[in-house]
C-alpha cells in the first residue's frame, strides 16, 4: 500500500487525530488530510484521495447524505463510513448508496483500518474502472457512428474519383486514386483496432514515435471528401514541432480528424480557413493547434463543448451529436494532455491540445 492519500472528514478533532494515528501506524505508506465539514474537504480543489474516512454525524447532515457528492468528486476512492455506533441499518443504507465500508468508531483499531485501507482502495478502484468501461462500451457505438463517416465518405469518394479516370483512360491518375483508398481503408482498421483497444482497460494500448506531420496525414486522409466538398484551404506548419512524439498514432490522428471536420462543418457561410500548427512544448513534448475561421465559440461555452452530447447553442442547424469533442477529451487526457479552445484573433476558434513528453501507460491504470 504505497503512496496512498488519505482523507479524514470529522468535526470532532479528538476522532480526526485517532484515524489520523491508526493510519499512521498501519504499513500504508500514506498521506494523510483532515477536514472538518464536507464543505471544507470538497474545497480541497489540487487534492486527489484514495480514501475517505467520513464521520456519518456532520453539522447540518449526516455522512449518508454527503456520500454521493463525494463520489462524484473522487470517483476512484474508498469511502469508509463511521458512526459512534454499530447501527445495520445504516450499515445497509451506506453500502447502498456508495460508501466502500461501515465501521463503529469503537471498532477502529489498527488491524480495521490496515483491512480497509488494503481491501477498500483495492475495490475502489476495481470498482472505478468497471464504471469507466462500462461508461467507454455504452459511448463506443456512438463514437463508431461519429468518426467514421468522414473515411467512409472519403472512400467513397475515392472510388468515385478512381472510376472517373478510367473512363478517361487516366491510369496515372487512378493508380494514385488506388494507394489513396487503400491507404484510407488501412487507417479505418487502425482506428476500429485502437477504439477497440481503447474500451479494454486490461489491455495495453499501442503506442509508437511517430513524426506530427504522419499525423496530420492521418486526419486530412480521412476528411478527404470534406475537404474536396466545402474547398476548405488548409495549411500545415510542422517547421518547429519536434522530430517525434509518442502516442497511439490512429487515437491523435483521430482527434485530429475531428478537429477538422468540426473547422469545416462550422465555418459558417465562408470558405473554410485551416490552419494546422504544431510547436514544441515542454522539452520534448507536443503543442498541436487547429485554427479555423468558423462561428466562434463564446467564453461560457469554452468547457462545456468538451462534455458528452453538448454543442454551442446556435450550431443545432449542424448535423451532429456531440460526440466529437468529448471523444477528443478523452483521447487526450488519456495521453496524459490536456485540451481546450481559445478565440482566434477576429473570427473563429483556435483548439489546442499538447502531448507531454512522456505519455502514461494508455492502459487500464491511466484509463
Amino acid at each position: 500500500m504505497a503512496g496512498l492519500s488519505i482523507l479524514v472528514i470529522d468535526d470532532d478533532r479528538g476522532d480526526r487525530k485517532l484515524v489520523r494515528r491508526l493510519v499512521a501506524a498501519s504499513s500504508a505508506d500514506a498521506t494523510i488530510s483532515e477536514a472538518a465539514s464536507v464543505e471544507q474537504a470538497t474545497r480541497l480543489e489540487a487534492m486527489e484521495f484514495d480514501g475517505v474516512f467520513l464521520d456519518n454525524l456532520l453539522p447540518g447532515r449526516t455522512g449518508l447524505e454527503c456520500l454521493a457528492a463525494l463520489h462524484a468528486k473522487w470517483p476512484r476512492a474508498a469511502i469508509f463510513l463511521m458512526t459512534s455506533h454499530g447501527d445495520e441499518t445504516i450499515a445497509k443504507s451506506a453500502i447502498q448508496n456508495g460508501a466502500t465500508d461501515y465501521i463503529a468508531k469503537s471498532a477502529l483499531s489498527r488491524n480495521s483500518v490496515e483491512r480497509m485501507l488494503r481491501t477498500g482502495t483495492q475495490a475502489a478502484r476495481s470498482a472505478w474502472r468497471v464504471e469507466q468501461q462500462h461508461r467507454d462500451l455504452t459511448l463506443f457505438s456512438e463514437v463508431l457512428v461519429h468518426d467514421f463517416r468522414a473515411p467512409i465518405r472519403a472512400a467513397a469518394y475515392l472510388s468515385e474519383q478512381i472510376d472517373a479516370d478510367l473512363a478517361d483512360g487516366d491510369m496515372d491518375e487512378a493508380r494514385e486514386g488506388l494507394r489513396l483508398l487503400r491507404k484510407s481503408s488501412r487507417q479505418m482498421m487502425d482506428m476500429i483496432a485502437s477504439l477497440s483497444d481503447h474500451v479494454r482497460l486490461d489491455r495495453e494500448v499501442r503506442k509508437d514515435m511517430v513524426a506530427p506531420a504522419e499525423l496530420v496525414d492521418r486526419a486530412l486522409t480521412a476528411v478527404a471528401d470534406d475537404v474536396a466538398r466545402s474547398a476548405a484551404q488548409i495549411s500545415v506548419e510542422v517547421g518547429a514541432a519536434p522530430a517525434r512524439v509518442t502516442c497511439n498514432p490512429p487515437q491523435i490522428a483521430q482527434v485530429l480528424q475531428n478537429l477538422v471536420a468540426n473547422a469545416i462543418k462550422y465555418a459558417g457561410d465562408g470558405v473554410p480557413e485551416i490552419r494546422i500548427t504544431i510547436l514544441p512544448w515542454e522539452g520534448d513534448g507536443a503543442l498541436f493547434e487547429v485554427r479555423d475561421s468558423g462561428i466562434g465559440i463564446s467564453e461560457q461555452y469554452r468547457e462545456r463543448i468538451f462534455e458528452p452530447f453538448k454543442r454551442v447553442p446556435g450550431a443545432s442547424a449542424v448535423q451532429g451529436t456531440g460526440l466529437g469533442l468529448a471523444t477528443c477529451r478523452k483521447m487526450v487526457m488519456r495521453h496524459g494532455g490536456r485540451i481546450w479552445c481559445d478565440p482566434a484573433d477576429g473570427r473563429g476558434t483556435i483548439f489546442r491540445f499538447v502531448l507531454p513528453r512522456k505519455t502514461p501507460d494508455l492502459g487500464g491504470a491511466a484509463a
